[in-house]
């Protein structure tokens, strides 16, 4: 059965939910295989345990996103 993991950044539950429907959909597309028997793991990480260019996220922020992006992430609903 195919598997998906994402790793990347903490995101609201919406968007956990947003995320989960459409790479199930996409995979289960691809393989030709039933939207149960896909499989998809996301593991968040905190800042603190992510770095670029050597320096920790929490040092140095994440990077900036759209005016789009951040509009819809306004909703936190974790």
């Amino acid at each position: 059965m195919p598997t998906v993991i994402i790793e990347g950044p903490r995101i609201n539950l919406s968007r956990k939910r947003s995320l989960i429907q459409k790479l199930t959909a996409l995979v289960a597309s691809a393989y030709d295989w039933p939207l149960e028997n896909i499989v998809v793991i996301l593991r968040e990480n905190p800042d603190e345990n992510v770095a670029r260019g050597g320096r920790l996220l929490v040092d140095v922020g994440r990077p900036r996103r759209s005016p789009q992006e951040h509009r819809s992430s306004s909703d936190e609903d974790t």
